[in-house]
């Protein structure tokens, strides 16, 4: 019987240290962290849902999420962390990929519990990356220190949290794992949809836009031919053919120029370029419309220009005056 009181005082004495968490040495915990928002926010699920999401991305790609740190709810809190608190975001690469953070990594903000903030996460597959390989992002709403710096070692108050409504639990982080695919095509060509000439020019530059689309590509030599259906007597058919080399993310511009020299107003034609990769063989076309509009004249004396010129005489015949008068004088 006396073994048996003395588990129990000792069951008693331990009770409240196994219940009540203690904040780290620098860290306090009064309110608490969680992510109403995670990776799956978009994922048609209403609110962050437990463990890891997936997405495909390829060398030199950069892939862009919106997350909700959130200062979880005073009703699904124990006692202790349902007061303001500071809290911040950070995150993890564990192949150590490039990350960056809008607003920036370790921004305070002092929430009351059931506020949130968004934030967006940007990870980068490095030039190097092999198909098939695999990075773990890891997004954690943490507590600010004592010192008032973000400290993702400060922990949790309470992980997760749990909702009474129905169960739904939120935690303070969040999981995206990522697997390394092949490139698109590194080919696109944009252009507008509809491109104003006035009539009377002879030498109308139609833009299009030619785009090494990866980041990662070496410097490629594109071939391309731009033709136009023109207008019998008055728009003269074209077929001009010529190339140009363009770095791994970047664009250049190339244009079909036309003659609407002696097009009439509302005249239509059609411009199409096609663009092309030697090896592998890549092609990509786009079509532009161009329409022939009147000649906007200028006007020359405006009420801007005609008071100005006003002005000026009259200063210059006040300027002149006075010379008058001083050397009659």
């Amino acid at each position: 019987m006396k073994k048996l009181f003395a588990i129990l005082a000792l069951t008693l004495l331990l009770m409240p240290v196994v219940a009540a968490a203690q904040a780290p040495p620098g860290c306090d915990w009064t309110g608490d962290p969680s992510f109403r928002y995670g990776f799956g926010y978009l994922d048609g699920l209403p609110y962050h849902q437990p463990g890891n999401d997936f997405a495909n991305i390829y060398a030199g790609q950069t892939l862009t999420y919106k997350l909700g740190p959130y200062a979880s709810a005073a009703s699904w809190l124990p006692a202790g962390c349902k007061a303001l608190d500071t809290l911040c975001f950070d995150a993890v690469s564990f192949q150590g990929w490039a990350l960056s953070a809008s607003p920036a990594f370790g921004a305070l903000y002092a929430l009351l519990p059931g506020y949130l903030w968004y934030q967006f996460v940007s990870i980068t597959a490095p030039c190097a990356a092999v198909l098939g390989a695999h990075d773990t992002l890891v997004a954690q709403c943490a507590y600010a220190n004592l010192a008032g710096v973000c400290d993702p070692t400060c922990g949790d108050c309470k992980d997760p949290n749990t909702r009474p409504a129905d169960g739904l639990k939120y935690y303070s982080k969040d999981t995206l794992i990522l697997t390394v695919v092949a490139a698109p095509p590194a080919l696109g060509v944009l252009q507008d949809t509809l491109t104003l000439v006035e009539r009377g020019q002879t030498q109308a530059y139609i833009p299009f836009t030619i785009c090494n689309m990866d980041d990662c590509a070496p410097v490629t030599l594109y071939g391309y031919n731009i033709k136009n259906k023109g207008v019998t007597g008055r728009i003269p058919v074209i077929n001009q053919t010529g190339s140009v080399s363009i770095g791994g993310g970047l664009c250049k511009d190339v244009y079909g120029i036309i003659n609407a020299g002696t097009a009439l107003a509302c005249d239509y034609d059609t411009l199409t370029i096609i663009v092309w990769t030697p090896v592998p063989v890549v092609y990509d076309t786009c079509v532009q419309v161009v329409h022939i509009i009147e000649q906007e004249l200028v006007p020359l004396f405006t009420v801007p220009v005609v008071t100005i010129l006003v002005l000026a005489l009259i200063l210059a015949a006040a300027v002149f005056m006075r010379r008058r008068a001083v050397s009659r004088a």
